[in-house]
């Protein structure tokens, strides 16, 4: 269900605040977190028969367990593929930063949609997106380590925030900026290689266009390229070229 902007706001308060002082880097590790928050974790593989087929009718991928004195417990399905497993996690520690076992006033279907959001903000921060200079399904799941399918939503979350970003980032943005993030740096290196690659190529590309040595002055026959020197051009079996009557390629 959809929240209200002014808990959407809230939530991400509250995901700034506690990667701040948790003292968390990107690509966020959803264990690392659970323990800096003092929550121990269960995997379901450790239980006993009887424990598992319980934890398993509670929930087939993860839930909190509170208790008046004592840690809190986050019991998740570690057979599940691991994004899938980070994101219980975080979904988890969003019940509990949002206090959800005291706010009885609140609904299950509230509740549930407050911690999967606050889950998908802390995996992946709309501000540390803007920084990857390529973004892709593919770019946003390699770089924050999500399904595909969470990578998805993300990006189209991503394209709604970027519609109203108007250059200057809200406090809490900032905050999660200003988080060590050695990691995704590395991997933003990457693609600001790859999109100089492809740059070149692009421009190469347009250069050979206007090449007269790579074809031939007849009207509508394919050329074979294989011959020459160029690597780039190489890559290309065939390219059939036209020339017009002032020698132009069509």
């Amino acid at each position: 269900m959809l929240l209200d902007d002014e808990t959407y706001e809230e939530i991400k308060g509250e995901v700034a605040h506690y990667l701040v002082r948790c003292g968390m880097s990107y690509p966020l590790d959803a264990g690392v977190f659970a323990r800096r928050m003092d929550i121990d974790f269960v995997p379901y593989s450790t239980l006993g028969r009887d424990a598992y087929i319980a934890a398993m009718k509670t929930s087939r991928d993860g839930f909190l367990c509170e208790k008046n004195c004592g840690p809190a417990y986050i019991f998740f399905n570690d057979e599940r593929m691991k994004e899938r497993q980070d994101m219980s996690m975080l979904h988890e520690i969003g019940h509990q930063v949002l206090d959800h076992n005291s706010t009885p006033n609140k609904s299950d279907e509230v509740k549930e949609s407050e911690a999967k959001f606050f889950a998908k903000y802390a995996k992946a921060p709309m501000p540390l997106i803007h920084l990857l200079p390529m973004k892709t399904v593919e770019t946003i799941q390699k770089a924050f380590g999500l399904s595909c399918e969470a990578a998805g939503y993300a990006l189209d979350n991503y394209k709604k925030w970027l519609e109203h970003f108007d250059g200057t980032y809200k406090d809490y943005e900032l905050k999660i900026l200003a988080l060590e993030r050695s990691g995704l740096e590395a991997y933003i290196f990457e693609l600001n290689g790859i999109k100089k690659l492809q740059s070149e190529c692009d421009q190469q590309l347009d250069w050979n266009k206007y090449r007269p040595d790579l074809v031939k002055e007849v009207r509508g026959h394919a050329v074979p390229l294989q011959s020459h020197n160029s690597t780039f051009v190489q890559r290309n079996l065939y390219e059939v070229r036209q020339i017009s009557e002032f020698g132009g390629v069509m």
